[in-house]
């Protein structure tokens, strides 16, 4: 278990005099072992913020550390991301089977084992391993996804809003892995999405992110039970409740 953290991060887009400030001056911690929901509308620089992590977007400002040591002087990759679309993620070409397989580390022992072995853990069979991602629904690529990222043995797992493109009817069953296999592996979880309720399931504490900064951060029940900023109680007054008629 490895802790994640953000000192300072800022990402801007463009130049200086003209760009954009996606990111603006975060201080966030992820602690070893836990899962931290970050939340927050479309625009608040959440993806860019998880993009910055996992080094696809370079940082204007600041650093990204793993207990402590600058994320970009591991030379293996400890941080592994599940992006929001499992079918973009994985070739069309390449069966499930190969795809797992192409994200193990080098010189690792029994891939077809090892590929079945995730594929079981992540609620799939082994014998799927043959299929192509075209064969599977939603929710089974978003697994197929998930045992890829965990194929390279990562210390910190980012999921950027993996359950908004699937059907309600299938986003328990993936939170529900997700969650299971936090708990199990004892991943360090850095979980993103727009939606209170999935991160009230899913995480241990709470970060609230509004126009590129971090606004509230805590306990999940001690910020949405009790929030203190304002834009957290908006986002809070936004999620529909049973019996409730949109609007009111």
């Amino acid at each position: 278990m490895r802790e994640l953290t953000f000192e300072d991060v800022t990402v801007r887009f463009g130049s200086r005099r003209r760009g954009t400030v996606a990111v603006d001056g975060v201080n966030l911690v992820v602690p070893a072992g836990q899962i931290v929901g970050l939340v927050g509308e479309s625009g608040s620089g959440k993806s860019t913020l998880a993009r910055a992590a996992v080094g696809l977007v370079p940082l204007a400002a600041g650093q990204i550390l793993l207990d402590g040591r600058p994320v970009a002087q591991y030379k293996t990759r400890p941080l592994q991301m599940i992006f929001q679309d499992p079918y973009s993620a994985l070739d069309p070409r390449m069966s499930i089977g190969a795809s797992i397989a192409e994200a193990m580390p080098r010189g690792a022992a029994d891939r077809r084992a090892e590929v079945g072995r995730l594929l079981e853990l992540v609620g799939l069979a082994a014998e799927r391993a043959g299929a192509r991602p075209d064969e599977l629904s939603g929710g089974q690529r978003q697994r197929v996804a998930l045992a890829r990222a965990l194929a390279g043995r990562p210390e910190v797992i980012v999921a950027d809003e993996i359950t908004s493109a699937l059907d309600v009817s299938i986003q328990g069953a993936v939170l529900n892995a997700v969650r299971d296999l936090q708990r199990q592996m004892r991943l360090t979880m850095l979980f993103i999405s727009h939606n209170l309720a999935v991160v009230r399931y899913v995480s241990d504490i709470v970060a609230v992110m509004r126009h590129g900064r971090i606004v509230e951060y805590g306990p999940v029940e001690q910020v949405l039970l009790d929030p203190r900023h304002e834009y957290t109680r908006e986002l809070l007054d936004a999620v529909p409740r049973p019996g409730v008629p949109l609007g009111t």
